[in-house]
C-alpha cells in the first residue's frame, strides 16, 4: 500500500513528508585519442570504457565533450503531476536549478540507483554550476534494496516491474534519439520524455510494492498526535502485537504491520541477558 493511501485512511496528523522519486536522462562524451599510430573517436560514459581496447585509462586531455544530464524527470508523493526539465525547454543552468530546488525540498529521496548515479552526477553539475549542497534528506535506492534482499537474476527497474507485474518501461533509450533530442529534433524530444517520465511511474510503483521489505525505510519522525505507534515504512498506525524481536542481549516489542507487511520493532525494551560472547 502506497504511503499516500495510508495518510487518507488513517488521517495522519502529520503534514506528509516531502518525498521525491526522481530519474536522470544523460548523453554519453566524446573522445578523440592517438593509440598506436590510430586516432580513435567515440562516445564514451566515464574514462575506463575504452580500458579494453587501450588497456589503460582514457587520459582527461582526449575528451572533447563530457559526458551531461540533459533531462530530468520528478514527483512529489501524492502529487499527480510529474515535473520535467531539460536543456532543450529550460536551458541547461535552469534545468540543473530546478533539479536542485526538488532535492532541496526532499526529506526522502526515491530512485533505482539514484544513490550511485544520479546524485552523484547532479552534485557534480551543480558543484561545476556553483551551488551549495541542497539541504540533507534520506534516500531509499531501490536497485541496492533489491540487490540486498533478493536474488533476482536482473536488477534492472525494466526487468524487475515486468516481473512483478508492474507497469514498466515501455521504450529503451538511445544514444542516437537523445542527441537528436539535443540537436532539436521535436519526435525524439518527446520520446525521450515519455521515457524518463515512464521511469517515475514504474519506480514509484516499485517502492509500493516493496514496502514491508524495506527494514531501513525513513520513519515519519513526527508521528501521530497521541504518539500511537506507526510504521516506518508506510507511516501507518494499523499496527498488530506480533511477539518480540531479540537483538543480541535486549529483547524489543515486535509489531505487524497490516497495510503494508512490514514487521516493526518497538522502542520498549528489556534485557534479555547479562553476558555476551567474547571476540
Amino acid at each position: 500500500m502506497s504511503i499516500a493511501a495510508v495518510a487518507d485512511r488513517v488521517k495522519l496528523n502529520v503534514s506528509t513528508r516531502n518525498v521525491l522519486t526522481l530519474d536522470i536522462e544523460r548523453l554519453p562524451g566524446r573522445a578523440r585519442h592517438q593509440h598506436r599510430g590510430l586516432t580513435i573517436e567515440g562516445d564514451f560514459w566515464d574514462l575506463s570504457g575504452w580500458k579494453h581496447l587501450l588497456g589503460y585509462r582514457l587520459p582527461p586531455e582526449s575528451v572533447i565533450e563530457w559526458p551531461r544530464t540533459i533531462c530530468v524527470a520528478w514527483k512529489f508523493y501524492g502529487s499527480k503531476r510529474v515535473e520535467f526539465a531539460s536543456e532543450w525547454g529550460d536551458g541547461r543552468e535552469e534545468m540543473l536549478r530546478r533539479t536542485w530546488d526538488a532535492y532541496d525540498k526532499a526529506d526522502v529521496l526515491y530512485g533505482h540507483n539514484v544513490a550511485g548515479f544520479d546524485t552523484k552526477n547532479l552534485n557534480a553539475e551543480w558543484l561545476t554550476l556553483g551551488l551549495n549542497p541542497p539541504s540533507p534528506f534520506k534516500t531509499l535506492d531501490t536497485l541496492k534494496e533489491a540487490r540486498k534482499t533478493f536474488g533476482f537474476e536482473s536488477n534492472t527497474l525494466a526487468s524487475l516491474t515486468d516481473r512483478l507485474g508492474i507497469a514498466t518501461k515501455t521504450d529503451k533509450y538511445n544514444v542516437e534519439m537523445a542527441r537528436a533530442a539535443c540537436a532539436g529534433s521535436k519526435p525524439d524530444q518527446r520520446r525521450l520524455k515519455a521515457y524518463n517520465v515512464g521511469d517515475i511511474h514504474a519506480s514509484e510503483q516499485f517502492v509500493d510494492r516493496l514496502r514491508g521489505w524495506i527494514p531501513g525505510h525513513p520513519h515519519n519522525v513526527v508521528g501521530k498526535i497521541d504518539d500511537r505507534p506507526t510504521c516506518p515504512q508506510c507511516w501507518g498506525d494499523n499496527l498488530t502485537p506480533n511477539g518480540t524481536t531479540l537483538a543480541v542481549q535486549i529483547v524489543y516489542r515486535l509489531y505487524r504491520c497490516d497495510d503494508c507487511g512490514g514487521n516493526v520493532r518497538g522502542a520498549h525494551h528489556s534485557r534479555a541477558a547479562v553476558t555476551r560472547s567474547a571476540r
